[in-house]
């Protein structure tokens, strides 16, 4: 360990200060007095950063917020702000490495969830925030990589802010494809204009039988493709592998299982919990028909991120 003043390796120790008794130095050549710099991954908190990455690792593999706080003696609340402050600089990391993309197929579709109670049980007491919230995710579908996400309610003004941030994310001509969702239309018209081949695959569901009662959608008795700008390839309409990346979400994320306690309660840890998510997927998981990353396969990266270097990007 060097002096700051006149850079020689002389010191001595000089005490400690501080509730986390840290040792202080003093150097023998000019008797400057200081302490040894130590790395702290996150501004607002002491924890190590093998200690934070293993936080970051119960979330995105599906754990909840107590069992984490069981499996790494970390407090809750401690665990929530470490999630709020990682989750905000993932979000930023994304808005600035996703920018100006070449693709050519890109999927839509939105993920229902809800944040304190389901919209039906909300009461006039209720916050604002409480209700039905949606996640609109856009991915390409060659590449898996997830050009933007959106958390909002399942209306035109947050459709028309979603498809701006596919504007923000991509360059070029393509072919988007949507659900029949009606607030599409006019947000992709309006913000992506006439460089998108535009179609909407809308599926029709049978009815249920009289008395039946049922969690998840009725069957998909037939699935109508409809052109809406431009001319899309009817080959490439299609949905699937959107809906298979809600299938990944629901799995890794506990806030959005269904039938359990383990939903969100605010709205601003859902969105760091997404935000965090979405930066794993694209840059740390492998995924397993590509054998590579998302980012690797569009060469936005040339390895796979591990944790530690996803929170050392997100926090500088």
């Amino acid at each position: 360990m060097n002096c700051p003043d006149c850079n020689t390796n002389s010191p001595r120790p000089h005490g400690r200060f501080g509730r986390k008794r840290i040792q202080r130095f003093k150097c023998r050549n000019c008797a400057r007095t200081f302490s040894e710099s130590s790395y702290r991954p996150l501004p607002s908190s002491y924890l190590s950063r093998e200690k934070v990455s293993q936080i970051l690792n119960c979330m995105i593999e599906g754990l909840s917020v107590r069992s984490t706080e069981r499996l790494t003696g970390i407090h809750r609340d401690t665990i929530l702000r470490i999630l709020q402050t990682v989750g905000e600089k993932c979000e930023t990391l994304l808005s600035e490495r996703i920018c100006k993309i070449s693709v050519s197929e890109v999927q839509c579709d939105e993920l229902w969830g809800f944040v304190g109670c389901k919209e039906k049980h909300k009461s006039d007491e209720s916050p604002d925030t409480f209700g039905d919230a949606y996640c609109f995710v856009a991915i390409e579908r060659n590449t898996k990589l997830v050009l933007a996400w959106h958390l909002g309610r399942r209306t035109s003004r947050d459709t028309e802010a979603f498809t701006e941030k596919i504007d923000a994310a991509t360059t070029g001509r393509f072919q988007i494809t949507t659900d029949g969702f009606s607030a599409y239309p006019d947000a992709i018209s309006l913000s992506l204009g006439t460089r998108v081949d535009f179609a909407q695959l809308i599926k029709v569901y049978g009815s249920l039988a009289d008395g039946e009662h049922r969690y998840s959608p009725p069957d998909v008795i037939d699935a109508i493709a409809v052109l809406r700008i431009g001319r899309p390839s009817p080959r490439r309409i299609c949905t699937s592998h959107i809906e298979r990346q809600n299938l990944t979400m629901r799995m890794c994320i506990r806030r959005l299982t269904r039938l359990t306690n383990g939903f969100s309660k605010k709205w601003e840890n859902l969105k760091a919990t997404l935000a965090l998510y979405f930066a794993w997927y694209n840059f740390c998981r492998v995924h397993q028909t590509l054998r590579v990353t998302p980012a690797m396969q569009t060469g936005l990266t040339e390895h796979v991120w591990t944790i530690e270097e996803l929170l050392s990007a997100a926090t500088t």
